[in-house]
Parts: C-alpha cells; sequence; structure tokens
C-alpha cells in the first residue's frame, strides 16, 4: 500500500508543480515542455522517499535536483525566465543550508565547555 501511497503522492505534486510553472511562464514554454523537465527530478525524490533516506539528506538532495529543472527548463525556454524564476530555483537551496547552519550552531552550544 506504502508503494501507491508514494506514487499517487508525487504524481500529483509533479502534476501540480507543472500547471504552477506553467502560469508563472512565458507562453512559449508549455506545461508539456515543463512536465518533461521537472519528471526525472520528481522521479528521483519519489525513490529517496520510498528508500527513506534520512530528511535532512533528502532535503539537501530536493533542493540539488529543484535547481537543475530550474537551469533545464531555463536552457529549453525560447524566451529566458523571469528573474523571479531563478529566487525560487534558488529558494529551496538556502533554507536547507540555513537549516543545517542552525542546528549545527546548536549542536555546538549544546556542547559543556572542556574541563580545564
Amino acid at each position: 500500500m506504502r508503494h501507491l501511497d508514494i506514487i499517487a503522492m508525487f504524481a500529483s505534486l509533479w502534476l501540480l508543480l507543472s500547471m504552477v510553472i506553467d502560469a508563472a511562464t512565458p507562453d512559449e514554454l508549455n506545461v508539456y515542455m515543463i512536465a518533461g523537465a521537472i519528471a526525472p527530478a520528481t522521479a528521483i525524490s519519489a525513490m529517496l522517499y520510498w528508500l527513506r533516506v534520512p530528511t535532512l539528506d533528502f532535503a539537501v538532495a530536493f533542493a540539488t535536483l529543484w535547481m537543475v529543472s530550474e537551469m533545464v527548463l531555463e536552457l529549453i525556454t525560447p524566451k529566458p525566465l523571469s528573474p523571479v524564476m531563478a529566487l525560487v530555483a534558488v529558494a529551496p537551496s538556502m533554507i536547507v543550508g540555513a537549516v543545517i547552519h542552525v542546528r549545527r550552531w546548536r549542536r555546538a552550544r549544546r556542547r559543556p565547555a572542556a574541563a580545564e
């Protein structure tokens, strides 16, 4: 049953994301081009989720795949995409980096001072 749930969840996210990106991009870039560009990233993310990769590792992989998908979209579009799309592509990487930094900072503060 878990397999069907994962397939349904990631297929729904793939379709929704394709339609949202289609609405936010120029008319020359249609939903079929977008769906083909983000399909590999969605499939790899689903596989990592199914393999139960640790949360932080999954987040790093997802952010990287999202940025690669944005690069592919930039390559296949006839007109340049807006700078907002570049910010949307970089946002997951920045969020993951901030979370890693905060976790590391908290862990460093929790360590007791070395006894002298």
